[in-house]
């Protein structure tokens, strides 16, 4: 799966992607059945290849948590204008590429 989007959508997704990892890997059943996958693989390697698989599966989130710190009266203006930049450059890559 290849998901366009802006650069720092993926490294969001990609974090998002990280914590679901941490949070699943404490199922032993589900540790076990993603080890027996990738059997040559450490801890660190499973969690990488974890989140490269898993990331496009997460830019729907990411774009929202972004879209949703718009709302915060707490997000300093600065890093609102940021953000709208990136949804803005974001939306582009979609769109651009949905015409191929």
């Amino acid at each position: 799966m290849v998901a366009h989007c802006h650069i720092q959508i993926r490294e969001i997704a990609k974090g998002a992607a990280g914590h679901l990892y941490e949070r699943l890997i404490g199922d032993s059943r589900y540790y076990e059945a993603w080890r027996r996958q990738n059997p040559e693989c450490d801890p660190q390697e499973l969690e990488q290849r974890f989140v490269e698989k898993h990331w496009p599966k997460c830019v729907g989130y990411a774009r929202e948590s972004l879209a949703e710190m718009l709302k915060r009266p707490d997000v300093p203006e600065a890093a609102k204008a940021q953000i709208t930049e990136v949804l803005a450059k974001d939306q582009s890559l979609v769109r651009g590429w949905a015409r191929g």
